[in-house]
């Protein structure tokens, strides 16, 4: 096993690219039948096709990456010190997402599905006040719960530090070769075929079972990963390979979708869970293994993308949210309407992006980390700061 570079630019990149999806994923959610906080009057049952392609692997993915990064951070500073890092990087971020950044798409959401008449300015005291008279749970974290998960299984890591090492030497005899293919696959669909057969999937912290485990084991598969550069070679090698399978499960996968499979019970119910898990892994090995071949080095671009993509990832939903809520009255045609809103959304993402940069007291609250610190150095010339 050798040291992995410095710098993973091809996590970056998948990274950026993951939070991106996202973005365009939460637009087209304003579009499909599925229930969403706000709704268009264009309905399209078309995307349900292609956003359920999505679905298995956008966020296992994610949290593939953040445990990688944990990891990766972990070696440069002591536990203690690291979770108050985390702890600062993502529940200031989450808190001040609750109680600033979440409540208009919470208004939003009670005035399209309640009737309410009262403004934002009306609303804002009941929501803090967790009233819970609109049939929605209030105060709430909405797409934030991401950031909610994170800081949980970081901070689980952390205190699991002493049982690394032995972690590690499992890893090393299950993840090597095909077991880093199967073993995922395996254990992602037997939670499909029974946690989310009986538990769902509620993105509430406290009582979501069957997300801790796909989530936390993704998480955890990062971290035991992160280092071991043979697997990241092993999936560079065999990426045309994984790509293959990927295309071949996605399409048998898709097609059992459309006939409902996805809500067969039984054995036919199990083995769609397993063929989804499947799917959705070997797409995630995919990407690895073309992103480590084809980025080795990172770029000024890369870095500003790489920096600027929380708070893209904080703001975007409400802006999503409030620009389809003022826009679904005026029914304008589908491309515009979902134009307009996109494009609000990367000026609502800039602009996040460029008042955490400029305003030292919203760095942090928007995603950022905090301004370092001027070290003064001390020298024959006299004091330099």
């Amino acid at each position: 096993m050798t040291a992995p570079p410095a710098r993973r630019h091809d996590l970056d990149v998948l990274r950026v690219g993951a939070f991106l999806l996202l973005i365009l994923y939460h637009l087209g959610m304003f579009y499909v039948p599925w229930d969403w906080h706000v709704k268009s009057a264009h309905i399209m049952p078309e995307l349900e096709h292609w956003m359920g392609a999505l679905n298995p692997w956008r966020l296992t993915l994610l949290f593939v990456i953040s445990g990688a990064a944990t990891r990766f951070m972990a070696d440069k500073l002591a536990a203690g010190a690291l979770a108050a890092q985390r702890t600062q990087r993502l529940l200031v971020p989450l808190t001040f997402g609750v109680f600033v950044v979440v409540p208009p798409q919470s208004w939003a959401e009670v005035v399209q599905k309640t009737g309410y008449t009262g403004d934002l300015a009306d609303f804002w005291p009941r929501y803090l006040m967790f009233d819970q008279s609109f049939g929605v749970i209030l105060p709430t974290y909405n797409h934030l719960w991401f950031v909610a998960y994170l800081w949980l299984y970081t901070m689980v890591a952390l205190a699991a530090g002493p049982l690394t090492p032995a972690a590690d030497r499992v890893a090393a005899r299950l993840l090597t070769g095909a077991g880093l293919l199967v073993v995922p696959a395996l254990l992602f669909g037997l939670y499909r075929a029974t946690a989310h057969r009986a538990w769902g999937e509620t993105h509430v912290l406290w009582a979501d079972g069957y997300s801790h485990l796909q989530y936390g084991t993704a998480f955890l598969l990062g971290f035991l990963l992160a280092k071991r550069d043979a697997a990241w070679a092993l999936l560079q090698k065999v990426r045309a390979g994984t790509l293959a399978a990927a295309l071949v499960l996605a399409a048998a996968y898709l097609t059992l979708a459309r006939l409902g499979a996805d809500d067969w019970s039984g054995w036919s119910g199990t083995g769609v869970a397993f063929l989804r898990e499947a799917y959705a892994w070997m797409v995630i090995c995919a990407l690895f293994g073309y992103a480590r071949r084809h980025v080795r080095t990172g770029s000024p671009r890369l870095a500003t993308l790489n920096e600027a993509v929380f708070p893209f990832y904080i703001v975007h939903q409400t802006v999503i949210v409030l620009a389809g809520h003022f826009l679904a009255p005026v029914r304008l045609p589908a491309p515009a309407e979902a134009g307009i809103i996109l494009a609000a959304t990367v000026a609502g993402g800039v602009a996040t992006y460029g008042l955490a940069r400029t305003v030292p007291a919203l760095r942090v609250p928007l995603g950022l980390k905090p301004q370092p610190r001027r070290v003064r150095q001390t020298s024959r010339a006299g004091t330099v700061e």
